[in-house]
Protein backbone atom coordinates (compact mmCIF):
# COMPACT_ATOMS: atom_id res chain seq x y z
CA UNK A 1 0.00 0.00 0.00
CA UNK A 2 2.66 2.42 0.92
CA UNK A 3 4.34 1.73 -2.39
CA UNK A 4 1.10 2.42 -4.27
CA UNK A 5 0.65 5.80 -2.60
CA UNK A 6 4.22 6.73 -3.45
CA UNK A 7 3.65 5.75 -7.08
CA UNK A 8 0.38 7.72 -7.16
CA UNK A 9 2.12 10.82 -5.79
CA UNK A 10 4.93 10.50 -8.33
CA UNK A 11 2.40 10.11 -11.16
CA UNK A 12 0.55 13.22 -10.00
CA UNK A 13 3.79 15.19 -9.94
CA UNK A 14 4.63 14.12 -13.49
CA UNK A 15 1.12 14.83 -14.81
CA UNK A 16 0.71 18.28 -13.26
CA UNK A 17 2.42 21.14 -15.15
CA UNK A 18 5.14 22.99 -13.30
CA UNK A 19 3.89 26.14 -11.63
CA UNK A 20 6.97 28.26 -12.35
CA UNK A 21 6.02 29.03 -15.96
CA UNK A 22 2.78 30.91 -15.17
CA UNK A 23 4.53 32.80 -12.38
CA UNK A 24 7.37 33.83 -14.71
CA UNK A 25 4.85 34.84 -17.36
CA UNK A 26 2.99 37.05 -14.90
CA UNK A 27 6.24 38.63 -13.66
CA UNK A 28 7.33 39.44 -17.23
CA UNK A 29 3.89 40.83 -18.07
CA UNK A 30 3.91 42.96 -14.91
CA UNK A 31 7.38 44.33 -15.69
CA UNK A 32 6.31 45.18 -19.25
CA UNK A 33 3.26 47.07 -17.97
CA UNK A 34 5.41 49.03 -15.49
CA UNK A 35 8.03 49.93 -18.14
CA UNK A 36 5.37 51.01 -20.65
CA UNK A 37 3.59 53.02 -17.96
CA UNK A 38 6.76 54.83 -16.89
CA UNK A 39 7.74 55.53 -20.51
CA UNK A 40 4.25 56.82 -21.30
CA UNK A 41 4.25 59.07 -18.25
CA UNK A 42 7.62 60.63 -19.05
CA UNK A 43 6.73 61.02 -22.71
CA UNK A 44 3.44 62.67 -21.87
CA UNK A 45 4.98 65.07 -19.33
CA UNK A 46 7.82 65.93 -21.74
CA UNK A 47 5.44 66.85 -24.56
CA UNK A 48 2.96 68.61 -22.28
CA UNK A 49 5.68 70.69 -20.62
CA UNK A 50 7.08 71.64 -24.02
CA UNK A 51 3.66 72.81 -25.19
CA UNK A 52 3.02 74.67 -21.92
CA UNK A 53 6.38 76.47 -22.12
CA UNK A 54 5.69 77.58 -25.67
CA UNK A 55 2.29 79.02 -24.82
CA UNK A 56 3.37 80.74 -21.59
CA UNK A 57 6.46 82.44 -23.01
CA UNK A 58 5.98 86.19 -22.56
CA UNK A 59 8.89 87.26 -24.77
CA UNK A 60 7.57 86.04 -28.08
CA UNK A 61 8.66 87.21 -31.46
CA UNK A 62 5.99 88.76 -33.67
CA UNK A 63 6.02 85.53 -35.68
CA UNK A 64 5.21 83.45 -32.59
CA UNK A 65 2.62 85.96 -31.43
CA UNK A 66 0.92 85.69 -34.81
CA UNK A 67 0.49 81.95 -34.30
CA UNK A 68 -1.65 82.54 -31.19
CA UNK A 69 -3.98 85.14 -32.69
CA UNK A 70 -7.47 83.98 -33.54
CA UNK A 71 -7.94 82.33 -36.88
CA UNK A 72 -8.25 85.38 -39.08
CA UNK A 73 -7.75 85.54 -42.79
CA UNK A 74 -4.03 86.06 -43.18
CA UNK A 75 -2.83 87.98 -46.18
CA UNK A 76 0.40 87.00 -47.90
CA UNK A 77 2.10 89.74 -49.92
CA UNK A 78 4.58 88.38 -52.49
CA UNK A 79 7.68 90.35 -53.38
CA UNK A 80 9.70 89.88 -56.54
CA UNK A 81 12.98 87.98 -56.46
CA UNK A 82 16.10 89.59 -55.08
CA UNK A 83 19.50 88.79 -56.59
CA UNK A 84 22.49 90.04 -54.59
CA UNK A 85 26.24 89.49 -54.35
CA UNK A 86 27.09 87.88 -51.05
CA UNK A 87 29.88 89.31 -48.98
CA UNK A 88 33.11 87.44 -49.81
CA UNK A 89 35.82 87.28 -47.14
CA UNK A 90 37.44 84.04 -48.31
CA UNK A 91 38.64 85.17 -51.72
CA UNK A 92 37.15 82.05 -53.30
CA UNK A 93 35.21 84.00 -55.89
CA UNK A 94 31.88 85.70 -56.10
CA UNK A 95 28.73 84.10 -54.75
CA UNK A 96 25.23 85.18 -55.61
CA UNK A 97 22.00 84.78 -53.71
CA UNK A 98 18.63 84.67 -55.38
CA UNK A 99 15.77 84.78 -52.91
CA UNK A 100 12.04 85.27 -53.27
CA UNK A 101 10.25 86.50 -50.17
CA UNK A 102 6.60 86.61 -49.17
CA UNK A 103 5.38 88.62 -46.19
CA UNK A 104 2.38 87.68 -44.06
CA UNK A 105 0.15 90.42 -42.61
CA UNK A 106 -3.23 90.25 -40.89
CA UNK A 107 -5.24 93.05 -42.44
CA UNK A 108 -5.78 94.98 -45.63
CA UNK A 109 -4.60 98.14 -43.85
CA UNK A 110 -1.27 96.45 -43.14
CA UNK A 111 -1.05 95.36 -46.77
CA UNK A 112 -1.67 98.95 -47.93
CA UNK A 113 1.07 100.19 -45.58
CA UNK A 114 3.43 97.61 -47.12
CA UNK A 115 2.53 98.70 -50.63
CA UNK A 116 3.12 102.37 -49.83
CA UNK A 117 6.57 101.66 -48.34
CA UNK A 118 7.73 99.12 -50.92
CA UNK A 119 10.80 101.09 -52.05
CA UNK A 120 12.13 101.52 -48.51
CA UNK A 121 11.38 97.88 -47.74
CA UNK A 122 13.25 96.66 -50.84
CA UNK A 123 16.22 98.82 -49.92
CA UNK A 124 16.28 97.37 -46.40
CA UNK A 125 16.07 93.80 -47.72
CA UNK A 126 18.81 94.35 -50.32
CA UNK A 127 21.16 95.89 -47.77
CA UNK A 128 20.62 93.04 -45.31
CA UNK A 129 21.01 90.29 -47.89
CA UNK A 130 24.18 91.73 -49.40
CA UNK A 131 25.78 92.12 -45.96
CA UNK A 132 25.64 88.36 -45.36
CA UNK A 133 28.31 85.85 -46.31
CA UNK A 134 27.81 82.35 -47.65
CA UNK A 135 28.98 80.84 -44.36
CA UNK A 136 26.32 82.79 -42.46
CA UNK A 137 23.37 81.64 -44.58
CA UNK A 138 24.55 78.16 -45.55
CA UNK A 139 22.94 76.41 -42.57
CA UNK A 140 19.32 76.14 -41.51
CA UNK A 141 20.13 78.15 -38.39
CA UNK A 142 21.62 80.85 -40.59
CA UNK A 143 18.47 81.04 -42.70
CA UNK A 144 16.28 81.23 -39.61
CA UNK A 145 18.52 83.97 -38.23
CA UNK A 146 18.28 85.83 -41.53
CA UNK A 147 14.48 85.61 -41.36
CA UNK A 148 14.47 87.03 -37.84
CA UNK A 149 16.76 89.91 -38.77
CA UNK A 150 14.66 90.69 -41.86
CA UNK A 151 11.45 90.58 -39.82
CA UNK A 152 12.86 92.90 -37.17
CA UNK A 153 14.31 95.38 -39.66
CA UNK A 154 11.19 95.50 -41.86
CA UNK A 155 8.90 96.03 -38.88
CA UNK A 156 11.23 98.69 -37.51
CA UNK A 157 11.25 100.44 -40.89
CA UNK A 158 7.43 100.27 -41.10
CA UNK A 159 7.01 101.54 -37.54
CA UNK A 160 5.22 98.65 -35.82
CA UNK A 161 4.48 94.96 -35.97
CA UNK A 162 3.01 95.01 -39.46
CA UNK A 163 4.71 91.90 -40.83
CA UNK A 164 3.94 88.78 -38.82
CA UNK A 165 5.90 86.16 -40.71
CA UNK A 166 8.40 85.91 -43.56
CA UNK A 167 8.47 83.06 -46.04
CA UNK A 168 11.37 82.21 -48.33
CA UNK A 169 9.72 80.69 -51.38
CA UNK A 170 12.97 80.53 -53.32
CA UNK A 171 16.50 80.45 -51.90
CA UNK A 172 19.37 79.75 -54.32
CA UNK A 173 23.07 80.36 -53.68
CA UNK A 174 25.54 80.07 -56.53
Amino acid sequence: MAEETKKDKEAEKQDSPPKKKPIILWVILGCAVVVIGIGGYFGWTLFMKKGANESSDKTKTPEAAAMNKPAEARIVVPLESFIVNLMDNTGSGKRYLKVTIELEVFSEADKMKLESSKAQMKDTILMLLSSRSFEEINTVEGKIGLKQVLLTQINQMLGGNIVNRIYFTEFVVQ
